[in-house]
């Protein structure tokens, strides 16, 4: 199918068919809509939606939400924008005021001081360091991006720290439990900055349910300068996407368990990517032109080992750059399968060696005229067809791709909208509609009939920050747009949602049926107490040809751990030394049936950067206390015509599976990830859900743990970036710990009956990476890559 350009989205609604308990709004109330969210600027070319909604969000759960401020513009705190003023201290308050969780306090992490910190268009000259605070989103006027601009005399490590270290050494936070952040539409200025400063625009020490998206940096052109666009020293992410890179030593100087980066360009940098360690990294969109070096990832630590694990890189362009990719990998290196790699519809153009080994040896040539690198890999490889393992360097077959998926031999994909180009008007304030959002009165009703209102009438539904209590199915109609502030929150509550036997969707998009599409973006869907028939999101939509797929961006699902949850340390902390079975189960604590599900009769969904977690710790206790909450089910993809792109998405500690996909097609996954249930195997992962036939669930052992992922009577199944993780046993980690015992499952991996493509499939703690029609393939010890255990390539046929 050949994807259309951006069209008016309520041009493809279908006749909206509703819920009979909804009460339709008339014809007469369409023309007289809810009032408009506020006053706002007018008509000009830097005029921004965000900038001019009247100002309603509320943290909820604050122990003073009445007088706590969400939203933080910074020149109401002094800063003046004005290219001429230091305005450091004022930015700063922005970002603090308010008791917010501060690095390297006694706040360990929080959800009860969320902020956006925004910037109106200027010149904003900073002498220090930004400290960024938790559940912090820095967003910019994309119309007239501001300019954050370093002075000529900082001398700090960062113009702006997400994860800023306290006098006494160490990270702000921990590495990998800095959550819930954004930055987006500005431009990061370190040309004034002497050349032989070492400094990055950004430290960006993250994990997930964060994104930066459409920055630009701007750096010193001296040949030997020491400015980075941005810093990742460790963490468990990740994504960002919509990056530009000017000049610089390097665009990005960066190490992560495991990230998705896509749409970024790199001009006139020394080292486009420096990658110094990871897991996996997927790399997809890359433009890198008149660099010196396109990727290094040829890091090894003092022993000569690589710590870089795997790298993939597809659908991207180096041109103008004598060497594109620098790897350590030969015959001899250690790790067994370190520094795998991946490249896949990588065009070249001017470009000396496409691919530099040890020694200087050239392991790919490159080319002066236009050339395209169709596949080229190194690492190990398993094929169902032959069974034994394959250390390859060298030129493969790269994957079939679906057409459905795909513009121009290139993956579709998608930025999160912005809707710059949209007056305030064009808003419906979900609480000017009448919702709460205290987190305890009912907003059902007033959700619904907004969201009903809003795509009729072409209207974008804004919910204010606040955590929106339901007590019945929230039905999102095909046309619907709707963008969060600040991440808000539909929270369901109540005994509707309490029966495993009956379960009911939180948010329905679609019913099944009907056509069309929607945009959903920064938002999160959760549950309250015992919700054990809680689908958390129901996807139904159908799509046909020539229409734009569905989006999804950053919108996450959350049970337990979080203040207004009851289902935190104080109602469910883990119990390792209680043997725990059905008939002790502790009911209080089943927070969800399913994270997840596209149905059958959908079709044609984008999702990018969503995280479905089920709270392995309690967010808002200092010590992070490890708690033990029970839900089903991760992702379920039913959809017997497919056209699904994941982008940068993960899905932890559900009891039967993280990801699962049923009698689909036509699916494209960039960087998975999972985590096992931590208290497995006590219970078992059929302990409280049992398997369900119709939902096609897994069919298990007594005591056998959850899956990662999971692909059944399905083909077309391309993974560019996989990592499934089983830490523990019984909250004892040492199942993980050594290369000789990594037990803490049999498998994680199962697939049927199915064609699958994967590349990088990163394995911890399992004792074979793959089950394939009921046999084991890839002992993890056969593919060491130092914590993780890595397949460049894995394929599955029919």
């Amino acid at each position: 199918m050949k994807l259309l350009g951006v069209i008016p989205l309520f041009a493809f609604t279908s006749a909206t068919v509703l819920p009979r308990a909804l009460d339709i709004p008339t014809l007469h109330s369409l023309a007289s809509p809810y009032p408009v969210n506020g006053s706002y600027s007018s008509p000009s070319e830097c005029a921004y939606w965000l900038e001019d909604v009247k100002r309603q969000g509320i943290a909820a759960f604050n122990p003073n939400p009445d007088q706590y401020q969400v939203f933080r513009n910074v020149k109401e705190f002094g800063a003046k924008g004005d290219g001429k003023t230091d305005d450091t201290k004022a930015i700063q308050r922005a970002i603090s005021t308010g008791g917010r969780c501060a690095p390297g306090s006694d706040c360990a992490s929080t959800t009860v001081t969320p902020a956006i910190v925004y910037f109106p268009s200027g010149t904003y000259l900073v002498s220090d360091t930004l400290v960024d605070y938790y559940y912090t989103m820095t967003i910019g006027n994309p119309n007239c991006m501001p300019v954050i601009k370093a002075t000529r005399n900082f001398t700090s490590g960062s113009v702006y720290d997400a994860n800023h270290s306290p006098p006494s050494g160490g990270s702000g936070w921990g590495s990998t439990n800095v959550f819930f952040r954004q930055m987006k539409n500005l431009v990061i200025d370190t040309t004034d900055v002497a050349p032989s400063v070492e400094l990055s625009a950004i430290h960006w020490t993250v994990s997930q349910a964060t994104s930066l998206q459409n920055i630009v940096f701007k750096m010193s052109t001296n040949p030997d300068n020491m400015h980075s666009g941005m810093f990742i020293a460790e963490g468990s992410g990740g994504f960002f996407s919509d990056l530009v890179f000017h000049g610089g030593r390097y665009g990005l100087n960066v190490g992560n368990q495991q990230f998705t980066s896509r749409n970024l360009t790199f001009e006139n940098v020394n080292t486009a990517i420096n990658l110094f360690w990871d897991w996996s990294w997927t790399y997809q969109g890359i433009s890198i032109n008149n660099c010196k070096v396109g990727l290094n990832m040829s890091s090894t630590d003092g022993t000569g080992a690589q710590t870089v694990g795997a790298v993939v890189f597809i659908d991207s362009e180096i041109k103008n750059t004598p060497i594109g990719v620098v790897t350590a990998r030969n015959g001899s290196s250690l790790p067994d399968s370190g520094g795998s790699l991946i490249l896949e519809n990588v065009a070249l153009e001017n470009v000396q060696v496409a691919v530099l080994g040890a020694k200087n040896t050239t392991l790919l040539s490159g080319a002066t005229e236009p050339t395209i690198i169709e596949a080229w890999g190194q690492g190990h490889s398993y094929f169902t067809e032959d069974h034994e393992k394959t250390v390859f360097q060298g030129s493969m077959t790269p994957n079939q791709r679906p057409e459905s998926l795909t513009v121009d031999s290139k993956f579709y994909t998608s930025s999160k909208p912005k809707y710059e180009d949209l007056p305030a008007f064009q808003f419906l304030s979900i609480r000017s509609a009448g919702a709460k959002g205290d987190g305890k009165t009912d907003d059902t009703e007033a959700i619904n009939r907004a969201l009903v209102l809003a795509a009729a009438s072409g209207r974008v539904v804004f919910f204010d920050s606040g955590y929106y209590r339901v007590t019945s199915t929230v039905y999102i109609p095909p046309g619907s747009r709707i963008v969060g502030e600040a991440l808000p929150v539909i929270m369901s509550s109540g005994e509707y949602f309490a029966d495993m036997n009956a379960p009911k969707p939180v948010v329905q998009v679609g019913l099944p049926g009907e056509i069309g599409r929607i945009e959903w973006s920064d938002m999160i869907v959760s549950t309250q107490g015992a919700q054990a028939g809680a689908i958390l999101i129901e996807y139904n939509l159908a799509s046909w040809p020539g229409l734009q797929p569905s989006g999804i961006w950053e919108v996450h699902t959350r049970i337990g751990g979080f203040a207004g949850s009851q289902l935190t340390v104080a109602e469910c902390e883990k119990t390792p030394e209680t043997e725990i079975g059905q008939q002790n189960i502790d009911e209080q604590c089943i927070g969800a049936f399913m994270s997840m599900h596209v149905t059958p009769p959908a079709s044609g969904l984008y999702a990018e950067n969503c995280w479905l977690w089920v709270a392995d710790h309690d967010i808002e206790d200092r010590n992070l206390t490890q708690i033990t909450i029970y839900a089903g089910r991760g992702l379920l993809i039913e959809s017997t015509a497919g056209g699904i792109w994941l982008y940068g998405t993960g899905v932890e500690h559900h009891s039967l599976y993280g990801y699962r996909l049923v009698g689909t097609k036509d699916v494209v996954m960039g960087q998975i990830q999972t985590e096992t249930a931590y208290y497995q195997p006590n219970p078992d992962a059929t302990i409280p859900f049992p398997p369900v036939a119709a939902l096609h669930d897994p069919v298990f052992s007594p005591g056998d743990r959850g899956l990662g992922l999971s692909v059944v009577d399905s083909e077309g199944i391309l993974v560019y970036g996989a990592g499934l993780y089983s830490f523990f046993n019984n909250y004892n980690v040492s199942c993980s710990q050594t290369d000789s015992t990594v037990d803490c499952q049999t498998s994680i991996f199962s697939v049927q009956d199915s064609n699958v493509s994967i590349y990088s499939l990163g394995t911890i703690g399992t004792t074979y990476m793959v089950d394939a029609d009921g046999e084991d393939y890839a002992d993890a010890v056969d593919n060491l890559n130092g914590f993780i255990d890595t397949i460049a390539v894995f394929r599955s046929y029919l």
